[in-house]
């Protein structure tokens, strides 16, 4: 899908408002003039100017198109399925993390995504056993962040 420039520049306004309003009712609990809400308004600050940006291009534009233009993949039956496999994954995840741990959801969700994309049994398996290890000890040994380990709960390190 191709969407005219004026258009993708007013969603993201749209979305940078959305942003910010989220932010901007986070509580600062220690009164410090950089609070939780900082970042996020930032953010939003940048992706609403770039929004402009891209909104006035799409309006200065002399062939502007149609507003929304179907790309020749999204033609392909195959090619939206594996569009659609990655919010399929993400409810997965959401669904089945706390029952079956991150260790185990997250190689079934990458080793299902990469063997769509066309990456061969034998490369796939042990990458996403790799990759969700990697992830595992970046954020629950580097950054704290307790994830769910389900049934390897007795295994925990």
């Amino acid at each position: 899908m191709k969407f005219n420039d004026l258009v993708a520049g007013l969603a993201f306004i749209l979305i940078a408002g959305l942003i910010a309003a989220g932010a901007w009712s986070l509580p600062n609990p220690s009164q410090q003039p950089l609070g939780p809400s900082a970042f996020p308004l930032i953010l939003a600050g940048l992706l609403a100017f770039c929004a402009l940006l891209l909104a006035w291009q799409g309006a200065r534009s002399v062939e502007r198109g149609p507003a929304l233009a179907l790309a020749d993949w999204a033609r392909n039956p195959a090619a939206l399925v594996r569009l659609l496999l990655v919010p399929a994954a993400v409810l997965f995840y959401i669904a089945a993390a706390e029952t079956l741990g991150f260790l185990l959801t997250a190689p079934l969700i990458l080793a299902t995504l990469f063997l769509a994309g066309g990456v061969r049994p034998q490369l796939a398996l042990p990458l996403a056993l790799a990759a969700a290890l990697v992830m595992h000890s970046i954020f629950y040994l580097g950054l704290g962040v307790q994830l769910p380990w389900g049934p390897l709960e007795p295994f925990r390190w």
